[in-house]
């Protein structure tokens, strides 16, 4: 009786308006892709499934607060390009990524009675994550380690993106201080400010200095086409797309439980 006095006295707008809890548990399943040199389209085969726990909360009917660790799988290839397919260039690489995002409803949802339970969505945000690419066909041949293009410094494996998306959420009948379920489906791509997730940035090295100076295997893996007998290329040849940032994305659902607190009504 005392909490509902302290309650109802500095909320007493909401004291018959408040519906369910803020706070949202849940997790995310799916599957993640990447655009960038080596994967210009939807390339099917290279779809992996992708996965993410998360902690939201309600901050009014319209937008929330999202937190969420997730791990995301991504990879491509030139084979089956005929205008690049001579590069033999390929990777895979595991992402692991925290982001914080905030979430803007269409439709006011669920935070109050009135409130509707279903509504489209839209997905702003920042994150950290880091990725560590490999060769399809190896992956103990760390393709950053190798500095493939021969770079002053190797890049960071941990680096910052800006997630975009759009989906659709519904809640489930809700019971009084029991709660309810939230179940989505959504799109988020990743923004990256670099173009190697791929280990595919600018030119060729000088074939016979990565020989020299840091090995055969070095030097085959710059210039992968020299595993297939071809010719190695002049230095200073394009090697990737200087103009285009890689991104990485994700396809799926999501399910939460928010979680309903003490109601005074």
């Amino acid at each position: 009786m005392i909490l509902c006095v302290v309650f109802t006295s500095h909320f007493s707008v909401y004291a018959q308006r408040y519906f369910s809890g803020r706070n949202e548990f849940g997790v995310v399943y799916g599957v993640s892709n990447y655009y960038g040199d080596l994967a210009q389209g939807q390339n099917l085969k290279h779809f992996h499934p992708s996965y993410g726990v998360y902690q939201r909360y309600n901050l009014s009917s319209y937008f929330s607060l999202r937190n969420q660790l997730s791990y995301l799988k991504i990879s491509g290839t030139t084979e089956g390009n005929a205008n690049y397919a001579f590069q033999n260039l390929n990777f895979k690489s595991d992402i692991y990524e925290f982001a914080s995002m905030l979430s803007f409803d269409f439709h006011s949802f669920g935070t109050n009675i009135r409130n509707g339970t279903e509504t489209p969505y839209a997905i702003l945000g920042l994150s950290m994550f880091y990725f560590d690419p490999t060769r399809l066909e190896n992956s103990d041949l760390d393709l950053r380690e190798f500095n493939t293009e021969n770079r002053a410094s190797t890049y960071s494996p941990l680096q910052f993106a800006v997630p975009i998306g759009i989906g659709y959420k519904t809640m489930g009948t809700a019971r009084r201080h029991k709660g309810a379920w939230v179940f989505g489906i959504e799109a988020i791509w990743r923004k990256t400010f670099i173009d190697y997730l791929d280990d595919v940035d600018k030119v060729y090295p000088d074939y016979n200095e990565m020989k020299k100076n840091k090995g055969l295997g070095n030097a085959q893996y710059s210039q992968a086409q020299t595993l297939n007998g071809e010719p190695a290329l002049n230095l200073g040849t394009f090697r990737g797309d200087v103009h285009l940032k890689d991104w990485y994305y994700f396809y799926g659902f999501n399910l939460s439980y928010r979680f309903t607190p003490f109601i005074c009504r």
